[in-house]
Order: C-alpha cells, then structure tokens, then sequence
C-alpha cells in the first residue's frame, strides 16, 4: 500500500482506499462477533460494541462478513453507518478522555439540565463532529477545532 505522503493529491482526495475501508470495518465486526461469542474483549472492542448496542438498527448488517466488508453506501441511504459507527466512537473516546472537555460538559448539561438521555445527547454532539469532519474534507484542510468548540459550547446555551 502506498504511504499517505506518497499519493497523488487525487488518491488522497478520492478517500480511503477499498483496502483500508476493509480494514477498518473488520476492527468493527471482529468485535462484535467477539463480544457475540463470549470471547474476551480489549478495551477498544470493549468500546466499539457499545456503540454497536446502542444502533440495533443496524445489526443486521454484522450478518454477512463479504457485504458488511464491502457494501458501499451513497448520500442518498442516509448516513454511511459505518461512519456513524466510527464517530460515535471517537465521540466516547472525546468523553472518556475529557478532550477536549467541552465535549464531556456538553454532554453532561444536555443529560443533566436538559433531561436528554445519553444516546440522544451523544446525537447532537455527533451531528457537530460529523459536520466539522465534513467540512474539512471539502476544504482540504484539518478540522478546525475551534469552531468544533464553539458549536459544542452552543448546545449547553440553547
């Protein structure tokens, strides 16, 4: 595979390669069936099938290794779920961590003063973080943490 510093602007603009996207995807279905087989469990597969949990909505597509490795999802199917997925979990890696620790006391004002539930406040959060992933893609650019701040301390005010 060809290092990141070694693409051609055009292959790093295209996204990730078939290749990587499998492996990424593999990290998320071999604990799940881990977890589904009582197998022991890291602290990262520990993680990714709580995020799992919380989206029974999309379980179904852990029943076919081939299409859960390979399916390709457009803008028109909603959210990639396998993007859901991975936000989600660096969502919770942000609010383990308490970094940066807007995120965590944004999450708790939402639960706490605003009565949302975890999984509904995660949601608002995450809309955020994907938006902010989103824009900087486009831009070709890092994600500007900044405005990432700014708009997570906006939820805490509305």
């Amino acid at each position: 595979m060809t290092a990141p510093e070694e693409q051609t602007e055009e292959q790093q603009q295209s996204g990730p390669s078939r290749e990587q996207l499998r492996a990424h995807r593999q990290i998320f279905w071999d604990a799940w069936q881990r977890a589904k087989d009582g197998m022991p469990l890291d602290g990262m597969q520990v993680r990714i099938t709580r995020v799992i949990e919380m989206h029974p909505e999309h379980h179904h597509l852990f029943d076919d290794m081939e299409l859960f490795l390979d399916r390709d999802f457009h803008v028109d199917d909603g959210m990639n779920p396998y993007l859901h997925l991975s936000l989600h979990l660096a969502l919770e890696e942000q609010v383990a961590t308490r970094q940066p620790p807007e995120v965590a006391q944004a999450l708790e004002h939402l639960m706490a003063i605003k009565g949302i539930d975890r999984h509904a406040a995660l949601h608002h959060i995450l809309e955020i973080l994907a938006e902010t992933v989103y824009f900087s893609q486009r831009q070709g650019r890092d994600p500007d943490v900044m405005l990432y701040l700014t708009r997570v301390k906006e939820l805490m005010q509305r």
